[in-house]
Formats: C-alpha cells, structure tokens, sequence
C-alpha cells in the first residue's frame, strides 16, 4: 500500500506540473491563465514536498487532526476557493484581496512553523476521546482553528460560482465544478478525523481527475479557437504515374497525392450528398484501402474520415445557404446529413456558427 501510495503522489506531482506548464505558456498570450498556472504548479510543489517525506521514512498513523494534514487541507481548499476567479478575470487584478483572503491561512501556518523550529512538539492525539486531555494546549486550539478556517474556504467553493454566475458570462457547468472540488475537499476534512492509507490514496486520485477536468474545460476554448483544414480547390486529379512515382520516391509525397486525388474526387463527384456515404464507400471509390485513405487525411490535419466527410457536407451546407437553395433546416438531407442534430453540431463545431441563426 506503501508503493501505490508513492505511485499516486507520483503521478499527481506530475500531472499538475503539466497543467501548470500548459498555462504558463498560454498565459503569454492571455493572462487569464496566469492564476491558473500558479494554482497548480503550488499544488504540484506540496505533491514534491510529500514525496520528499513518503521516500525518506513510513507514513505514520495520524491520528486525529494531525497538523500536517490540516496545513495541505487548509493550503489546498484556499487555493481551490479562489479557482474560479481567475476564469473571470486575470489573477493580479485581485492581488490584494487574495492576500487579505490568505492571511489568516498564513497566520496559522506562520505560527505552526515558527512552534516547529522552535521545538514545539505536537499533542498526541489519536482518537477524538484523546481531545480532552490536551484541550487547552496551543496545538490543540490552532489545530481547530485550521479546521474551522478550512470550513469556511470549503463553503466557498461551493458557493462563489454562484455569485460569479450572477456577475459574469461564465459557462453553467462552472457550478459543478466548485461542487465536485467541495466535495474533494470535504471528504479530505474525513481523512484528517480518521486518517487512512487507503483512504489518503483515493482522495489524491479524486482530487488530481477533478484538476484535471477542469483544465481540460479550460483549454476548450483555446481548441474551439483552432481552425481545421482548409478546403483547397483541385482543378485536375494526379495520374496513376504521380501516384506510384510518389509511392516509390516520397512517402510525405504519396500522402499528399493520395489526398489530391481524394480532394478531386469529393469536388467534382459530390458523393458525400448521399446520406448512405461512409468510408467503405470512399474507399471503394478511391481505390485506397482503408489505412491508405486515414493516413493520407491524418497527414494533412483531418482527424478520421468521418471528421473529413463532414467538413465537406458543412462546407456544401453553407453554400447552398448562401445561394438561396436550402431556405429551411429540414433539407440538410440534400447536402449527406441524416439528422438535423448532426447538421446543426457539425456545423456549430466546424463554423463557430449558430445553424439557425446562419440560416436566418
């Protein structure tokens, strides 16, 4: 259990290095990221000061509300209460109200390190019956305190999508984010009560998927932004000569032939019209086979033929639009589409366009 446990923290301290890194590069261009990649990369710096710890010596039994859980939890449920903030609006425009936002948290943590170098032992607490013994000791009453300031920044995660909801164009599913990291948070508050392994291990998987998660969910807009291959007009196909001089001489060449031949056979044949096209109908027209025809389409940016066979189907979509040939949504049949639903998603994800509004 041991292993699985260094394995776990092993894999978090990595994956949110990478998030961090990402972000920092975008923030070059947006600084939107800049608090983002900050959040990540101390969580990614806490993750290496626990492996430092994990490698050196065996994990003890923590007991109840050992102070090094409550010091990650406190540091951690701070930073995940002020995520939001940075989808919002950059990270430095609220520097001084994070500051002031932290202090307490630093306060505490200040005086539990300066107790440390000093020598102050923790109380041996184990169990919640061991409590009264040391109720009035100083660790004891900071250890609450932690406890109870993690509270109050929990409950914030919860609740400050909802009021940047009411303030900002913010995506609705932001709301579900702030709940999954509450809860996170809230069974890591179970941990510090009842310290397990097992437990410490799901928790560290939980909480680098949900991290995760929501950098994909950022990065969404930055891969919305990024445009797919441009249709290129093909005046006359390659000869049986191109292709197997390029076959034999290039194999970047052949693949570029391949698809100029694909290109030409899609603009002046049209099959893709037929709602019945698919790949093995493509192929057969071609000549290709299967892997020939998805390596030359991957070789110039398209993701599968499906990916491929839609963009063209959009492409004649827009311009029957434009030319006064389809004036309503239930003739995307003409153009290959089966459902409007796939009409109007393809269409969405290729245009950045509403269907409806285009067409209006």
């Amino acid at each position: 259990m041991h292993t699985l446990t260094i394995v776990t923290i092993e894999f978090a301290a990595t994956a949110h290095l990478m998030m961090s890194l990402v972000m920092f590069r975008f923030a070059r261009r947006s600084v939107n990221y800049l608090s983002q990649a900050w959040i990540m990369l101390l969580i990614c710096l806490m993750y290496c000061g626990a492996l430092f710890f994990v490698f050196t010596r065996e994990i003890p039994s923590l007991g109840f509300l050992h102070p090094a859980l409550l010091i990650y939890l406190l540091a951690c449920s701070y930073l995940q209460s002020i995520y939001p903030l940075g989808l919002c609006m950059p990270g430095y425009l609220q520097w001084g109200r994070m500051w002031k936002y932290a202090a307490p948290a630093l306060a505490l943590i200040f005086i539990y390190i300066v107790g440390a170098l000093l020598g102050s032992g923790f109380a041996r607490v184990y169990e919640l019956s061991d409590v009264g013994q040391y109720l009035l000791s100083g660790d004891i009453l900071l250890r609450f305190a932690a406890l109870g300031l993690s509270g109050y920044y929990i409950a914030n995660i919860f609740f400050l999508p909802h009021r940047l909801m009411r303030r900002f164009e913010l995506p609705r599913d932001l709301i579900a984010y702030g709940a999954a990291l509450g809860i996170v948070s809230l069974y890591f508050v179970i941990l510090t009560l009842n310290f397990n392994l097992i437990g410490l291990t799901i928790y560290i998987l939980f909480f680098t998927v949900v991290n995760m998660f929501l950098f994909f969910r950022i990065m969404r807009p930055v891969l919305d932004s990024m445009s797919y291959p441009v249709i290129r007009e093909i005046e006359t196909p390659p000869s049986e000569a191109e292709l197997t001089i390029s076959e034999t001489d290039d194999f970047n060449r052949a693949n570029l032939v391949r698809f100029e031949a694909l290109e030409y056979l899609m603009q002046k044949e049209k099959p893709f019209t037929d709602v019945l096209f698919t790949r093995d109908k493509l192929c057969r027209l071609s000549g290709f086979n299967r892997h020939l025809v998805l390596q030359c389409l991957r070789s110039q940016g398209y993701n599968d033929v499906h990916e491929y066979i839609s963009r063209y189907r959009v492409a004649e979509l827009r311009k029957m639009i434009d030319e006064g040939a389809i004036t309503d949504l239930r003739q995307v049949d003409r153009v290959g589409f089966r459902t409007l639903k796939t009409a109007v998603g393809c269409f969405e994800r290729y245009e950045n366009l509403s269907l409806s509004d285009y067409l209006r």
